[in-house]
């Protein structure tokens, strides 16, 4: 019964995955824009996932600093959010740290996490719709959660690149400042 369960609760996954994905790729889907205080949403999401990262027992530094509001749209930012954290979760070996950086036009949310296997060329097909780093460690998952966070990024004006330097994994995912959009 366990590992029907497990199986039920996979396919439950990946269907909410590709339903999430559809939701993202359809033109239907208006993003209610206003402004947002990325700080705050992620704090909320990372206290949702405490249990998780006790259970990893990952070690997590998240600096603490005053940012600017973004223009956003708040279940996109969330969901965002949540599929970094997720990533996190999934990959990180040792620690996850959170970092903030801000520019004339952009509020930068920066998740830095070691990670045992990618290289140059994986890096380069990280937001890829199926791409999975390790396919081995993610119980069936569709490796959908950076394609999703490419997509909800650029529907709101911003952007996200990722960067690896000797076994550190870096997304940094740049939303509008509210300022610079009046």
């Amino acid at each position: 019964l366990a590992i029907i369960q497990k199986k039920i609760d996979n396919l439950i996954m990946m269907a909410d995955a590709f339903y999430e994905l559809s939701q993202v790729d359809s033109s239907d889907k208006q993003l209610n824009i206003e402004q947002q205080f990325i700080d705050k949403i992620i704090i909320e999401n990372m206290l949702l996932f405490y249990a998780d990262f006790e259970k990893s027992q990952l070690r997590v530094d998240i600096e603490e600093v005053p940012v600017s509001p973004i223009f956003a749209d708040k279940k996109a930012a969330n969901r965002i959010v949540i599929n970094i954290i997720q990533n996190a979760l999934r990959y990180a070996k040792n620690y996850f740290k959170i970092a903030w950086t801000e520019d004339e036009r952009y509020v930068h949310f920066i998740a830095i996490n070691d990670v045992d296997t990618l290289d140059h060329t994986e890096l380069k097909r990280i937001f890829d719709r199926t791409f999975k780093m390790d396919s081995s460690r993610t119980g069936g998952e569709p490796g959908l959660g950076l394609h999703i966070v490419e997509q909800l990024i650029h529907k709101q004006g911003g952007k996200v690149a990722a960067d690896l330097h000797d076994n550190e994994f870096k997304i940094d995912v740049a939303f509008k400042k509210w300022d610079s959009c009046g």
